[in-house]
């Protein structure tokens, strides 16, 4: 990665040995983005999947240093063209799916999902527990045809 210096604080100047992560599960998303797109999709917007699971990206938490904190505009930019290059042949769907597993993980986060001492348990089985789940489930599928609905037609 190229950028202003290397005592930007940036991580982007890591050793070549250093693994980056190399699909959309691996980065870390500001939960915050997350709701904010779902938000958004709520009210009719339609996004290009790719560049909305980027922009929910954490880039100063993935890439930045403790020393500093920060990254520099262009450094994020840059990182961003590298994983719009990485996933660019992603399917819609799968990004889909990412994003409604960060907005759970969001809401889990926020207090709008509770999970049971029951489910966190994982050992009873009763019809409460199950509709819990089931809950859970249901509320993801909503987000990911959600998101699915939102993408505009990608044009290559």
């Amino acid at each position: 990665m190229s950028g202003p210096g290397i005592d930007s604080g940036s991580r982007s100047y890591r050793e070549e040995n250093d693994e980056w992560p190399s699909t959309p599960d691996g980065l870390v998303y500001q939960l915050d983005a997350v709701q904010d797109l779902f938000g958004r999709i709520q009210q009719g917007e339609q996004v290009e999947m790719l560049g909305a699971l980027l922009e929910c990206v954490d880039w100063v938490e993935m890439f930045g240093s403790t020393e500093s904190g920060f990254l520099h505009k262009e450094q994020i930019d840059e990182l961003k063209r590298h994983y719009r290059s990485r996933f660019e042949d992603l399917e819609p769907f799968y990004l889909s799916e990412q994003l409604s597993t960060e907005l759970m993980t969001a809401l889990m986060a926020s207090g709008d999902m509770i999970f049971s001492d029951e489910l966190k348990q994982l050992g009873r089985d009763n019809p409460e527990l199950w509709r819990e789940i089931r809950t859970f489930f249901s509320r993801k599928e909503v987000a990911t045809a959600m998101l699915m609905l939102a993408a505009r037609p990608e044009t290559r």
